[in-house]
């Protein structure tokens, strides 16, 4: 998918907040990232409007499957029935299935614009493909230390610095 028609979508069927998200909380979100997890939007302020992402799915689908039916129409207008409501009832699992898997894509795709966002906020001179994983073991360290949240911007930034 094109970047400009994936940031359509993700701004069609998301609302992003225009708050800062905490320093401490954007850490936390950059390390749950960095390990694959996935992460809770309320956190990073973006909200799914489940809708809005049936609608886009529905169009997506209808986009791959029309096609697809009308090629496979003539192979199934002389087969029997039977393998035509099978293959239907696989067909229909399959997309059921897959809204999951593009809302997590979705949902994945907008966390990681949010940390970047809210990286230039924070780390303005420290460029995030570059330092992102090496900021989440310092975050690392400072929970093993039990670094105060109030210190916690000015340990990160002498450790970058050193």
């Amino acid at each position: 998918m094109s970047e400009k028609l994936k940031d359509l979508i993700i701004s069609y069927i998301y609302v992003i907040s225009n708050q800062p998200v905490k320093l401490q909380e954007l850490l936390s979100a950059n390390q749950s990232f960095n390990e694959g997890m996935h992460l809770d939007g309320k956190k990073l302020g973006f909200r799914l409007k489940i809708g809005r992402a049936y609608l886009i799915f529905l169009i997506i689908i209808n986009i791959i499957m029309i096609p697809i039916a009308l090629i496979t129409h003539e192979l199934f207008k002389l087969a029997d029935c039977h393998l035509s409501i099978l293959v239907a009832i696989f067909i229909t699992g399959i997309i059921f299935a897959s809204f999951g898997l593009f809302k997590d894509a979705m949902s994945d795709e907008v966390a990681k614009k949010r940390i970047q966002m809210m990286w230039k906020l924070h780390f303005p001179h420290f460029a995030f493909e570059e330092y992102n994983t090496q900021v989440s073991q310092i975050y690392t360290q400072s929970i093993e230390e039990n670094i105060k949240k109030q210190d916690l911007e000015r340990y990160i930034l002498n450790k970058l610095s050193d």
